[in-house]
């Protein structure tokens, strides 16, 4: 089966007990509660979490315009921006959709607003489904029973991903890449 919007809304309703829709255009309350929430929830979801389903690499050139002062580039934010994974350096600023540093090349890793829900981890299908049952908890039932619970099973399934997440990365020595000036101090 494929996942889609709408997969995932029905998954929502059925969640709160309301009655699933064909498509956003049905001319139903809940087709319409659902078609005005889904893209802002989608990327509201993606921002609280580095999904690796909705990672991309680029390289980033400086535009033009500089700032003023602090930093010697701007670099443009691809369109599809959610969310900052890594940019190689630790000396940057995020600004008004650029990125201002010193580096003349940004390596930018980040998260980008992947509305294929066919390509997304079962875990975000299952964090988007929550989400939306939570938005449209109250305002369908007239409760704020469901919503709530939605809200409290999505923060669980999120330090779940966390975890997760953690385990699918290799460990980070951050020892190798730390140099102090407090180190020898004491020789």
């Amino acid at each position: 089966m494929t996942t889609t919007k709408i997969s995932i809304c029905n998954m929502a309703l059925n969640q709160i007990g309301a009655k699933s829709i064909q498509s956003f255009d049905d001319h139903t309350d809940n087709a319409r509660r659902c078609a005005v929430l889904y893209d802002q929830t989608r990327k509201a979801l993606l921002r609280m979490h580095p999904w690796s389903c909705a990672k991309k690499r680029t390289q980033l050139a400086p535009v033009s315009t500089h700032p003023v002062f602090d930093y010697a580039h701007a670099f443009r934010l691809p369109s599809d921006f959610v969310r900052l994974y890594s940019t190689g350096s630790t000396n940057f600023e995020i600004e008004n959709n650029h990125i201002l540093s010193n580096l003349n090349v940004i390596n930018l890793t980040y998260i980008y607003d992947n509305n294929n829900e066919d390509t997304w981890d079962s875990l975000l299908v299952e964090a988007m489904t929550y989400y939306m049952a939570h938005k449209l908890g109250k305002a369908i039932t007239g409760s704020n029973a469901e919503s709530d619970s939605a809200w409290q099973s999505l923060q669980m399934l999120l330090k779940q991903a966390r975890a997760i997440n953690g385990q699918e990365r290799p460990s980070q020595d951050f020892s190798s890449n730390y140099e102090s000036s407090l180190i020898g101090v004491r020789y």
